[in-house]
C-alpha cells in the first residue's frame, strides 16, 4: 500500500513520472551483474554529444547534441567531465542536476536547472525508477559531467510517454551533472529507549533488519498525533521537500494488526517528505529527524487516510501505529 491519501496519488504519480528523467552515469561504461561499472567501448550514439561550461551545479552548461536522430538499443554512456571520488553502485544514492533531450526529435523535454529547480536524488537501489536511469546511474562519480542514452526498452517502453512528448521509438539522452555519491544506511543501530508511558512497545526481537514486535497497549488511542525517537540518528537532519528512504512497519491500533510492512518486503521505501505526498502525520513529525534515527509515531484518522480510510484494511476511525527506520535524505 501508499503512505499517500487517495486524493495526492495522482500528484504523486505525476511528479515520479517528471523526476525520473533526472539522473546520471558513469562515461564509457556499462552495468555489471553486481551493479558496479565495467568499461566499454566509447558510445556510438553519443558521439557527436558535447556540453560546455563549468560543472558547478549553479549554472546550465551548453549542449549541443550533434546530428539527430539518436538513437540506441542499450544504454550507452559517454564521460563529458570526469568526476573524482567513489563511483556510484546499487548501494549508493546519486544527487545531480539534469537536462534531458528527446533523441529523435533534440527538443529539451526536461530541464533540472529551470527556475526554482535544485539538485535532486536517486537512490540506485529503487525498484519503481525506470530501469534505464539507473543504470545510467551507475559509475557517477561527484562533480563529473556525464552524458547518457534510455533506449525504448529500457524506458517508457512501445507506449512512450505523451505527456512527455516521447514515443515508443524514441531514445532519451541525459546530460547530467553530478554533485554528490553516498551510501546510505541498511539499517538502524544504538541503544534503543522505551516508549513514553501509554504509547505502545517495540521490540527488535531479530535485530534491526528484520520486522519489529509492536505491543499496543490495553487504553484507547490518543486523539492527536503522538511521537517519540527511540534511537537518536547522527545523520543529516530531513528537510522539507527532501525524499526519505526508510524501513517502516504500521499496525492498527485496535488489535496490533499488520497493514503494511517494508521490513516484510525486504525492502527499504522511499517518499517525498513535508510536501503533501505521504499522510499527515508522517510530514508534521519526520521532517527534522536525523538520518539514522528510528521513530515511533501514533497517527489518528485525521492525519491519516481520514474518513475514507484506505481500504480494506484500514477503516476511517482506525488509529495508525508506525516504527520508522530512516535510512537516508536525498
Amino acid at each position: 500500500m501508499r503512505l499517500n491519501r487517495p486524493a495526492a496519488r495522482t500528484a504523486v504519480a505525476l511528479i515520479t513520472a517528471l523526476g525520473l528523467t533526472t539522473v546520471a552515469a558513469c562515461g564509457s561504461s556499462s552495468s555489471g551483474s553486481d551493479g558496479t561499472a565495467t568499461t566499454t567501448a566509447a558510445s556510438v550514439a553519443l558521439k557527436g554529444v558535447t556540453a560546455t561550461g563549468a560543472v558547478d551545479l549553479k549554472t546550465a552548461p551548453k549542449v549541443t547534441l550533434g546530428a539527430t536522430p539518436i538513437s540506441s538499443k542499450a544504454v550507452e554512456h559517454k564521460v563529458l567531465t570526469p568526476g573524482t571520488g567513489k563511483a556510484a553502485t546499487k548501494a549508493d544514492t546519486v544527487s545531480l542536476r539534469a537536462q534531458i533531450y528527446n533523441g529523435t526529435s533534440g527538443k529539451l523535454i526536461d530541464d533540472g536547472y529551470a527556475t526554482g529547480r535544485s539538485a535532486e536524488g536517486y537512490r540506485l537501489g529503487r525498484t519503481d525508477i525506470v530501469a534505464g536511469f539507473t543504470e545510467g546511474l551507475l559509475g557517477a562519480t561527484k562533480g563529473g559531467r556525464i552524458a547518457f542514452t534510455i533506449p525504448p526498452e529500457k524506458g517508457f517502453g512501445s507506449a512512450g510517454n505523451e505527456q512527455l512528448g516521447v514515443k515508443g521509438t524514441d531514445t532519451i539522452v541525459v546530460v547530467a551533472d553530478v554533485a554528490d555519491v553516498h551510501t546510505p544506511l541498511t539499517k538502524v543501530d544504538g541503544a534503543q529507549t522505551a516508549a513514553p508511558a501509554g504509547l505502545p512497545t517495540v521490540e527488535f526481537k531479530n535485530g534491526p533488519t528484520k520486522e519489529p514486535a509492536v505491543t499496543i497497549p490495553k487504553t484507547a488511542a490518543p486523539t492527536a498525533t503522538r511521537q517519540a525517537t527511540l534511537v537518536q540518528g547522527t545523520g543529516a537532519t530531513v528537510q522539507k521537500g527532501q525524499t526519505i528512504s526508510a524501513q517502516y512497519h504500521g499496525v492498527l491500533w485496535k488489535d496490533g494488526s499488520v497493514f503494511d510492512s517494508s521490513w516484510k518486503r525486504g525492502a527499504a521505501a522511499d517518499f517525498p517528505i513535508g510536501v503533501g505526498g505521504v499522510i499527515p502525520g508522517w510530514d508534521s513529525t519526520l521532517v527534522g529527524k536525523k538520518v539514522g534515527s528510528r521513530v515511533l509515531l501514533v497517527i489518528p484518522p485525521k492525519d491519516g487516510y481520514g474518513k475514507a480510510g484506505s481500504p480494506p484494511k484500514i477503516a476511517g476511525t482506525d488509529t495508525l501505529v508506525f516504527v520508522v527506520d530512516i535510512l537516508d535524505a536525498y
